[in-house]
């Protein structure tokens, strides 16, 4: 992967899941599966995390993320699984990552096994439901894969909010609390956001806890 990949796919800045975090900080310390480490990186200039780890499959992103985060490990969370501190950690953030996984269930219930007790894991993925996917399913029985967005080549699993919070909870994990990520457009005040929002959302975002 050149550079100019690199920086098209891994440095995009995350300012929606910086604002779902905002409310509910400020964690000690957090370990991110983290791309470049922007997201890391806003979550400390945020004061929402104190020190930033990372996780990262591809090496060229992990180099970058390392000159912006504690400590990366290159690899998946399988095979760093038996170096990394997990009950270190106060955060886990898996962001656009459970859809790529093979198994996501077993890299949960991983987490689940590995880390303290109050540790938070906090979930994104792509919204199944949105209406660019389900309406030419319904109406055209068309489900076709794209380059990039909800429908990539490279997700292996698909998401609802219903499907997310279900597939938690079956980890072991207990929802504290739930959000996504709409353009502005559907936030006007004529809009019935509230109707629409399982609709145009374009990601669903979650909050969970280990008890």
């Amino acid at each position: 992967m050149n550079s100019s990949e690199i920086a098209e796919y891994y440095t995009a800045e995350r300012p929606e899941l910086v604002a779902f975090m905002r409310p509910h900080g400020p964690f000690g310390t957090a370990l991110v599966g983290c791309a470049s480490g922007m997201l890391g990186a806003g979550l400390l200039r945020n004061g929402i995390v104190g020190a930033c780890d990372g996780i990262e499959l591809n090496a060229d992103a992990a180099r970058l993320a390392g000159t912006r985060l504690r400590q990366v490990w290159t690899g998946s969370i399988e095979s760093v699984a038996a170096e990394v501190p997990w009950e270190h950690y106060d955060l886990v953030i898996l962001a656009d990552v459970l859809e790529h996984l093979a198994d996501p269930w077993a890299a949960l219930r991983l987490l689940q096994a590995r880390t303290a007790k109050g540790c938070r894991l906090m979930l994104s993925v792509p919204n199944v439901r949105h209406y660019k996917v389900s309406l030419p399913l319904l109406f055209r029985g068309e489900f076709r894969y794209a380059d990039d967005g909800i429908m990539d080549r490279t997700h292996l699993h698909f998401f609802t909010r219903g499907s997310l919070e279900e597939t938690v909870r079956d980890c072991g994990w207990v929802v504290r609390t739930w959000g996504s990520h709409m353009k502005g457009r559907y936030r006007r005040w004529y809009m019935p956001t509230r109707l629409l929002e399982p609709f145009v959302a374009v990601q669903t975002m979650l909050l969970a806890e280990k008890q």
